[in-house]
């Protein structure tokens, strides 16, 4: 991963072929003790594991796509758990040769040709926490000690 363009909070990163995005993404808010920011994306992935919530089962359903995609977008954020453990939570959505489309919450995804990564940090954080109720880890005013 290079970091391509910065202005201000605002950073541009680019992922290279074979590299994977969001463990990526975590290493990088992690060494850089960045705890809030907003992701966008796109770019072209050849392995991608999504899932969708279910409520009802509070489980994940999880789907792993071992194909040529294009990354038609990604919209997500950072924040950090109670325990201080970033946490990077993606939703994307994905384009397939015949031009159907999927998408839902992402585990991870590697680079096949471009991975092109916008962020807008904040400063301050961006608490999670566990819910009971829903199973997730929800954004929360909940203060973490780092």
């Amino acid at each position: 991963m290079k970091i391509i363009h910065e202005d201000g909070n605002f950073k541009t990163l680019s992922f290279a072929r074979g590299e994977e995005i969001m463990s990526g993404l975590k290493t990088y808010f992690t060494d850089n003790k960045i705890h809030a920011a907003h992701i966008t994306g796109l770019g072209a992935a050849d392995k991608v594991d999504l899932a969708y919530y279910n409520l009802d089962s509070k489980e994940y359903e999880r789907h792993k796509i071992d194909e040529a995609v294009e990354i038609i977008g990604i919209n997500g954020n950072a924040g950090i758990k109670e325990d201080g453990e970033v946490v990077v939570h993606i939703h994307g959505t994905f384009g397939r040769k015949d031009l159907s489309v999927f998408g839902g919450h992402v585990f991870s995804m590697r680079v096949s040709g471009a991975g092109e990564i916008h962020l807008r940090v904040f400063a301050g954080v961006i608490n999670r926490a566990y819910d009971e109720e829903t199973g997730l880890t929800l954004m929360c005013d909940v203060p973490v000690s780092l």
